[in-house]
């Protein structure tokens, strides 16, 4: 591989990178989602609040999972060891997508910018196609069996079995339901989507 092709290459990860990132950050922070979730399946009743006091506690617990300066959970629902070790887990994944946020942003920006200079943007057709055929085959594993497809998830991202909370222990597992996770996927497999269609349509736009 020449140094041309490779800095190609690393230039095209850095831009999917940037691209997966925000879709992340856009998905968990994307709140009209839960408080649609929340009302259509009255989910406050399930940890016995109100919705709109459950929508307090899912604020706080996004506060928690988003900004490293806050260091600890305290939600009105009562939560067992392990679940909040879980958290904390989490925690540590959103702040590490928030770095390669940070990190790829600038060099994805410049890449695109210098391919616009230079009339290259048809450039990113092929990869962009490329990858938009890979989330796409996700996105229908998800479907066929969102169950295996949750499990298998959390058993890559995570080493320990945390994340199998007991709704005695931690009843806020009553409140987050298996539709609401399906959905914030779609929705970020839908960012994603568009993101790298807009990659596609700009290249065509370049050839004309």
């Amino acid at each position: 591989m020449t140094m041309i092709k490779f800095k190609e290459y690393l230039g095209n990860v850095i831009l999917f990178l940037f691209i997966i990132s925000l879709s992340v950050a856009i998905t968990i922070n994307f709140t009209p989602l839960y408080h649609f979730f929340v009302f259509k399946d009255n989910l406050g009743s399930s940890v016995g609040l109100s919705n709109h006091a459950l929508m307090i506690e899912y604020g706080k617990l996004l506060a928690f999972l988003n900004y490293p300066w806050i260091d600890r959970l305290n939600l009105v629902i009562s939560s067992s060891s392990k679940g909040l070790h879980h958290f904390y887990d989490v925690k540590k994944l959103f702040l590490l997508n928030y770095i390669v946020l940070i990190v790829t942003a600038m060099p994805a920006i410049r890449k695109i910018l210098k391919m616009k200079r230079q009339k290259k943007i048809w450039q990113l057709i092929v990869p962009c196609k490329t990858m938009m055929l890979f989330f796409l085959v996700l996105v229908i594993i998800m479907i066929l069996n969102f169950n295996t497809f949750f499990v298998d998830f959390h058993e890559v991202l995570f080493r320990n079995s945390d994340w199998l909370f007991d709704p005695r222990k931690d009843p806020i597992i009553n409140a987050l339901p298996d539709t609401f996770f399906m959905a914030c996927f779609t929705f970020f497999f839908c960012l994603v989507e568009f993101f790298l269609g807009c990659g596609v349509l700009l290249g065509k736009q370049s050839l004309k």
